[in-house]
């Protein structure tokens, strides 16, 4: 079995500026090499062009592309050095595999759809995103729940199992959750349209958000009280009123 690498790279290593050390390099000029989450395992499985496969913790692409997302939810221990500030992005991801690698944590995923690096301004590093399993210290303080939930779509009623995370935002008031869900609906355009998701005796509206490369769907929640029973109702009790 070959070792897990801490961080392969897709793509041209210029893009790293040298700040992302023992990077495992996959040449792109040899052909496009295949992706694979494991969950169980929180790792990526990368066959190279020549049929070698690879594991490692972090999978960076620095594929050049119009679209300058670096992180996006769903997308677990993965993230883009797409341009055009390459340098900016490239300090950005280190800063959190770094706080990855400090917290013990084995999972990092964005708390929204998609992340961006202000070619200007300062951005907020490991508080825009979850960390999880492994021995994390203490940089995530999300409140999670995987498990059956019961999707309300278009009036029809679907069983499924449904993954999600949230926390308390002390700065607007508001609990946020989001997460994603795994069964399929009906129509062509399923993303932007609203849910509901019951889990025992709690519901919460949300919004399909997008679907990931592994075709689940991502949903995001109105602020406010979650689908599923916190650890420390008070708090968020406090700060809003019960939903009506």
């Amino acid at each position: 079995m070959s070792p897990v690498l801490d961080v392969i790279a897709l793509g041209d290593p210029a893009r790293l500026h040298g700040l992302i050390d023992g990077a495992r390099v996959v040449d792109p000029t040899r052909g496009e090499a295949a992706t694979r989450f494991d969950s169980d395992s929180d790792t990526w499985t990368v066959t190279a062009p020549d049929g070698e496969q690879l594991t490692a913790r972090v999978v960076i692409d620095t594929t050049a592309s119009a679209d300058d997302i670096v992180a996006a939810h769903g997308i677990p221990n993965r993230f883009r050095i797409p341009g055009p500030h390459t340098r900016r992005q490239a300090r950005y991801v280190a800063r959190l595999i770094d706080g990855l690698q400090r917290s013990g944590a084995s999972r990092i995923e964005a708390r929204a759809p998609r992340v961006r690096v202000h070619p200007l301004l300062p951005t907020r590093g490991l508080s825009r995103f979850y960390l999880s399993g492994g021995g994390a210290i203490g940089l995530e303080d999300a409140e999670t729940y995987d498990g059956p939930a019961v999707l309300t779509h278009n009036g029809e009623e679907y069983p499924t199992r449904v993954r999600l995370a949230g926390h308390f935002d002390p700065i607007d008031g508001q609990y946020h959750w989001q997460g994603m869900f795994f069964t399929e609906l009906p129509g062509a355009n399923v993303t932007g349209s609203k849910v509901s998701i019951r889990i025992g005796e709690h519901t919460a509206d949300g919004r399909v958000a997008e679907r990931t490369p592994w075709g689940t769907l991502t949903v995001i929640g109105a602020a406010g009280y979650p689908p599923y029973p916190l650890e420390d109702p008070e708090e968020v009790r406090i700060a809003m009123p019960p939903r009506l």
